[in-house]
């Protein structure tokens, strides 16, 4: 049994590998032709570019191993099926249930993986990635997200916002400091909602601090103040992609912030449920490619495993998207949004597993 289970997990790790690389390769060749011009057109250094593309790779993983375990459970087990290895197996006393523990278990460690991955490395190498790419699309790259807010300066304007909503045109929690050539606290804005009115930032109130050598000497409260942020609503939508800049923990913390101040966190909490839904893809890869591997195994091959990997894996993100949408919008619960996909692909996997119990 354990000569088995080692051949069955060296032949699944073998492919998997083989289409890991290869998807990786061809996505950062990809993304190299697209950018290089870019890259060398704001002069960036040679390692800084280098490093570019680098720190993409963990966040390229964390997405296509999944489908990298589909293609290799198809590839695996329907080269198996092919030479009647599965039904000679069977046919010694092994159920089927057996012979697919290799396959579900390096999913599970690749799942453990993929969790501890999006836990440690991929926030702050998506940091990076977006970084570079700000001063490659000529944004704002004073940008950060620290203390639970977004930070950045605009000439001698330092903004800090806690929540932004670029779809509605909103934006919580603002506060504005105007430092002087001393980088002292000139001037402070406060304001709790700021709506993107008529083309331009509009608080419909706020709070105005007026400071001389660190003193308070002035504070006055403004109704319909017009914010001089220059970034359009569609400017900030880069912002959406905050999530994949924090851990589990830190995006956690942020939502029980925007929660205890009273402000809308349906988004990232859809958000916060997927980075612990998404890692179980793989394992429900493997539910969805075992009995389409042993049903077509003995009559297909590798186009037919490569083939069935892209109409599984294009379906799951399809279904994925239209439930993260709904929960974006409120029309599901965030926990659904995330988990929905899941569950679904889930459930027929185990359906059509069961009634696989033999090849044809």
């Amino acid at each position: 049994m354990r000569i088995l289970t080692r051949y069955i997990f060296g032949e699944f790790i073998k492919i998997f590998i083989l289409v890991l690389t290869a998807s990786i390769s061809l996505y950062l060749i990809i993304d190299v032709v697209e950018n290089m011009g870019k890259l060398i057109e704001h002069h960036i250094p040679f390692g800084d570019g280098l490093r570019f593309f680098l720190y993409k790779a963990p966040f390229i993983f964390y997405q296509i191993s999944p489908v990298a375990v589909l293609m290799a459970t198809l590839l695996s087990l329907g080269i198996f099926a092919k030479y009647n290895e599965v039904i000679a197996a069977m046919a010694q006393g092994i159920h089927i249930a057996r012979f697919a523990l290799p396959f579900f278990a390096s999913a599970a460690v690749i799942s453990g993986f993929n969790f501890i991955l999006n836990e440690s490395v991929i926030p702050s190498a998506n940091q990076k990635v977006i970084a570079v790419q700000q001063i490659i699309e000529g944004t704002n790259e004073k940008t950060q997200f620290a203390r639970d807010s977004l930070w950045f300066r605009d000439n001698r304007d330092i903004y800090s916002i806690n929540y932004i909503d670029p779809q509605k045109g909103v934006l919580k929690g603002l506060t504005i400091y105007t430092l002087d050539n001393d980088f002292n606290i000139v001037k402070r804005v406060d304001a709790r909602e700021v709506n993107w009115m008529h083309g331009r930032w509009i608080a419909t109130e706020s709070i105005v601090s007026s400071f001389q050598q660190g003193r308070l000497v002035d504070e006055a409260r403004i109704k319909e103040n017009v914010i001089p942020l220059a970034e359009k609503p569609d400017d900030l939508k880069n912002v959406e992609r905050l999530a994949d800049e924090m851990s589990f923990r830190e995006l956690l913390r942020y939502v029980q912030k925007l929660k205890r101040e009273g402000y809308e966190a349906t988004r990232y909490m859809v958000d916060l449920h997927a980075k612990l839904s998404f890692p179980f893809v793989s394992m429900i890869m493997v539910m969805m490619g075992m009995p389409f591997a042993l049903k077509s195994g003995r009559h297909g091959g590798i186009a037919v495993g490569v083939g069935l990997s892209i109409i599984i894996g294009f379906s799951y993100w399809v279904v994925f998207a239209i439930t993260t949408t709904l929960g974006y919008n409120g029309i599901i619960p965030p926990f659904l949004a995330a988990w929905l996909t899941n569950i679904v692909f889930a459930g027929f996997g185990i359906l059509i597993l069961t009634l696989s119990e033999t090849p044809s």
